[in-house]
């Protein structure tokens, strides 16, 4: 075999290090970028803060930001499962589903904690509650070993107020100091769920509701058919077995839907009152305004600005030591390469969301039912970038909308084809789904089958397979689920 060397030229593409930062940094999101520039200020002597970066910062109400996001968040509970809804809301609708009201607290309950001073967003929820159930005990004189069982029981509950521990457990927490019997443990767990908010140190979801329930007037209506309703038949409960409840119950429709209206009004997760979840605040990346009939897209914030190289240390550069120039030169570089980086990410999400804007602009205005299909190879060939940066792009951004705040990815969906060869949306499909499921009459829910019916008549052809399926996504029950009672 003859050995000879041949020269060939091949092109192949290779990351070198200021495109993988780019990369890198263009996935982040805003949390996420506020760190890496943070680590960047504190690693490289050479990067500082801009003074001016403020001055280009997008201004926007931040409170009217939280309550349009509110809104929409509602909206969309409303639409898919119609939440929130109060009892006169249900009689209205002439419908009462169990397990699709939220609770509210009545305005003049007993156990109102809107006075408490609002605990901060860094502390931990389970601990709260801890203090504050063991603040009540500390009025009733326990003995020590009543004490001590109290203890083990309160350090046992979740953030809902469940007991997760159960009475052997309860004993090895207090291996070291007594053995309790269960009855004694029993009478502390007692006490415990009669001084705090109705529920709290229930064990299921069952004795939950029960314990609410036992802490109401003996004259509220309704009260006597949903304690024995949550005591023996969840099960047809969680299934709108109304005929079966009707039947095991002995109760008329009337009075059926007055005891479901009861149990819609009790709290699944009593903890919460004493110690509620932090609101999340999605602050966005992009917001798009009308001005004068045109969407105008602008960056809520410039990260390519916050930042800036401290160019003074260049007079360093002729410093006769080589180790230091070398020093020098090499963070230089990074600092101007970091810099860049954050200016490619800015403009990059910037065009994406233009791009965004201008083919569904008619979402702004009309919601889900004015998107377009769209798919990030759509984004990719408008603005010649490749597929994967597009996606990177999009990945944890969130575009400020006159209709709320949404992320990036709520944009794309796949499409339906029509009869005129014009694509649907998918998004717009479940969209006009959920539309049409609000509407139905409360004891004669549409079929999956007639559903697909009304969306083919109205020029969107699909399957009730497809139907079924994005009605399970908007975790709408189906047809047999969702008869209510008149």
């Amino acid at each position: 075999m003859k050995h000879a060397l041949q020269l060939r030229q091949t092109q192949r593409l290779q990351l070198n290090a200021q495109l993988t930062q780019s990369l890198k940094i263009l996935q982040l999101g805003r949390a996420e970028i506020d760190l890496e520039i943070r680590a960047a200020l504190d690693a490289n002597p050479f990067l500082e803060e801009s003074g001016s970066a403020n001055a280009l910062d997008v201004a926007f109400d931040a409170q009217a930001l939280v309550q349009s996001d509110s809104n929409r968040v509602e909206r969309t509970t409303q639409g898919d499962e119609r939440l929130g809804e109060t009892p006169s809301q249900h009689a209205t609708h002439e419908e009462t589903r169990w397990d699709e009201g939220s609770y509210s607290r009545p305005v003049d309950s007993d156990f109102d904690f809107s006075s408490e001073p609002d605990h901060s967003m860094w502390a931990d929820p389970g601990n709260v509650l801890r203090q504050r159930l063991l603040s009540e005990l500390a009025l009733h004189r326990l003995n020590e070993t009543d004490n001590l069982i109290a203890n083990a029981l309160i350090e046992s509950l979740d953030e809902k107020g469940y007991l997760t521990a159960s009475h052997p457990e309860i004993r090895a927490i207090l291996a070291d100091h007594l053995r309790p019997t269960d009855e004694e443990i029993d009478a502390v767990l007692h006490l415990i769920q009669s001084i705090a908010v109705p529920g709290i140190g229930a064990r299921d979801l069952r004795e939950c509701l029960l314990l609410q329930l036992q802490r109401l007037d003996l004259s509220t209506p309704g009260l006597s058919a949903a304690t024995k309703i949550i005591d023996k038949h969840m099960s047809l409960l969680a299934s709108h077995a109304y005929p079966a409840l009707m039947e095991q119950t002995g109760e008329e429709k009337s009075g059926l839907a007055q005891a479901i209206s009861l149990i819609q009004s009790l709290d699944p997760k009593p903890g919460e009152q004493i110690s509620p979840k932090p609101t999340e605040v999605i602050i966005p990346d992009v917001i798009v305004r009308n001005v004068e009939n045109n969407w105008v897209v602008q960056l809520t914030r410039r990260d390519g600005r916050r930042v800036r190289v401290n160019e003074s240390y260049r007079d360093y550069l002729k410093a006769p030591d080589a180790e230091t120039r070398q020093y020098i030169r090499d963070h230089m570089r990074e600092a101007h390469g970091f810099v860049r980086s954050l200016e490619q990410r800015d403009q990059t999400i910037l065009r994406v969301a233009e791009a965004i804007v201008g083919i569904q602009h008619d979402f702004m205005t009309s919601g889900d039912h004015g998107l377009t299909p769209l798919t990030l190879r759509d984004i990719s060939e408008t603005l010649d970038i490749h597929e994967s940066t597009v996606s990177r792009a999009v990945d944890k951004k969130n575009l400020l909308t006159p209709l709320g705040v949404y992320p990036f990815k709520h944009f794309f969906s796949s499409g339906l084809g029509n009869r005129s060869g014009v694509r649907v949306s998918a998004r717009a499909a479940q969209a006009r789904i959920r539309k049409v499921i609000e509407s139905e009459p409360a004891d004669r829910p549409i079929s999956d089958g007639a559903l697909a019916q009304i969306l083919g008549a109205e020029g969107i052809p699909i399957a009730r397979r497809t139907v079924a399926k994005y009605r399970d996504q908007m975790n709408i029950p189906p047809a047999a689920q969702r008869r209510g009672l008149r």
